[in-house]
């Protein structure tokens, strides 16, 4: 199915007189019940966007909002698109709102409900569709934006629809300082290593970074309390520009393709207790896949 198959002419509220995203999910969930969809109880509809919302992490860097519910007793997916007359200003938003999705399915987290998701977010990164659908001057006009722009909804949820896209790596020659400064800057806990052709030739953790600091032996031994305190990490530090990331890093675990299923990929990170994990194609870095972004936009979508 196409994306625009999922919203009605009704549901697509242009020029909304809405100053908040809260709002915004008022009109929304009035204009849903105005449907008659039957098993929807406006106040609990209301409660729950409101409830996922407060969570955080569904206003993105494009613009758009994108507050969903799953209910108990809602059979079926329906979306409500709000675009304001005016941006609105989110405290925690990168930048201003300018165009809200409103999703709401039953209590299942049926694929069909994250694949929706993962394609509004895949829309909201393409500016020419994201443009269009601001300039659209009628309900019909949004959703041939949608029909041509939208894509295909697939049933099955993959790593590709989760994976995070804008990979930090780092080169095998770069040294523990590059390392650890990327990590620190970037919050991250995990670094593929890649050549000159973005082929992935290892991977370094923050857990590999602390190993190198402690000597092999101390490793065998289990114990540190015949060293002085921090001495091992303190040398380290001293020739953390000299070490280089080859040298510490570890060989490519198994790395996973963008149509991996997100159920593989899960039971891989449960059987190994590996949190991270690259994605290949064509033997190129693409992404990286992990354990929060299954918690985020699966557990928690």
């Amino acid at each position: 199915m196409k994306l625009n198959q999922f919203i009605s002419r009704d549901l697509v509220l242009l020029g909304s007189p809405a100053t908040t995203v809260d709002e915004a999910l008022v009109e929304a969930v009035s204009a849903i019940r105005a449907e008659n969809l039957k098993g929807l109880s406006h106040d609990l509809a209301l409660t729950r966007l409101r409830e996922r919302f407060a969570l955080g992490a569904t206003c993105l860097p494009s613009g758009i909002c994108v507050p969903h519910a799953r209910l108990d007793g809602f059979d079926g997916i329906v979306i409500a698109a709000v675009r304001p007359r005016n941006p609105l200003a989110v405290p925690r938003a990168p930048v201003p709102i300018k165009l809200i999705w409103v999703i709401i399915t039953s209590l299942a987290a049926n694929t069909t409900y994250l694949r929706i998701l993962a394609a509004l977010t895949s829309l909201s990164r393409r500016e020419s569709a994201m443009d269009s659908l601001r300039m659209a001057r009628d309900p019909e006009a949004f959703l041939a934006v949608l029909a041509e722009e939208g894509g295909e909804i697939q049933t099955g949820l993959t790593v590709r629809d989760i994976m995070t896209r804008d990979v930090v790596s780092i080169r095998a020659m770069a040294s523990v300082r590059e390392v650890l400064d990327l990590m620190f800057s970037h919050k991250l806990r995990y670094l593929p290593v890649v050549d000159e052709e973005e082929c992935l030739v290892g991977e370094v953790g923050i857990l590999d970074l602390i190993a190198a600091g402690i000597p092999e032996y101390a490793q065998r031994v289990g114990n540190l309390n015949f060293l002085s305190e921090l001495e091992p990490l303190e040398k380290l530090l001293r020739n953390e520009a000299t070490i280089a990331v080859e040298s510490v890093m570890k060989s490519p675990a198994k790395a996973v393709s963008p149509d991996t299923t997100v159920l593989e990929v899960s039971l891989e990170m449960a059987t190994t207790k590996k949190r991270h994990y690259a994605v290949v194609e064509k033997g190129r870095l693409v992404g990286v896949v992990s354990s929060m972004d299954i918690l985020s936009k699966v557990l928690r979508a």
